[in-house]
């Protein structure tokens, strides 16, 4: 069953993750919160956010295990828990190396 109560729509299997962390970024490259994966699938994954804070429909995903960063597609909401689709969009610029090592530090900073 997914979080909405309709049975599962996932064609790819998930993988349990643990003790995994990542970040929201904008894909203005903005930082918005830190999260922890909860399941991961090739084409998307779960993740809970860190605090309520406004998420917009797209953003970037960066996993702090591999220091990278897809786009992602918001496919449902519950609380903190949030369902993503994985969307590269070849119109929106990648972040830059900076950004990508400034948010691969243990404490996040930008400064």
């Amino acid at each position: 069953m997914s979080v909405s109560g309709k049975s599962e729509q996932r064609e790819l299997e998930r993988k349990r993750t643990r003790l995994r962390s990542g970040k929201l970024v904008s894909l203005d490259g903005q930082f918005l919160t830190e999260c922890h994966f909860q399941d991961l699938a090739k084409g998307g994954a779960r993740i809970r956010i860190i605090g309520q804070c406004d998420i917009p429909e797209r953003f970037w995903l960066f996993d702090d295990q591999y220091c990278g960063a897809l786009i992602t597609h918001i496919v449902w909401r519950k609380n903190l828990d949030i369902g993503v689709r994985f969307a590269p969009d070849s119109t929106v610029a990648p972040l830059s190396e900076s950004v990508l090592h400034a948010l691969s530090g243990k404490y996040y900073s930008l400064g």
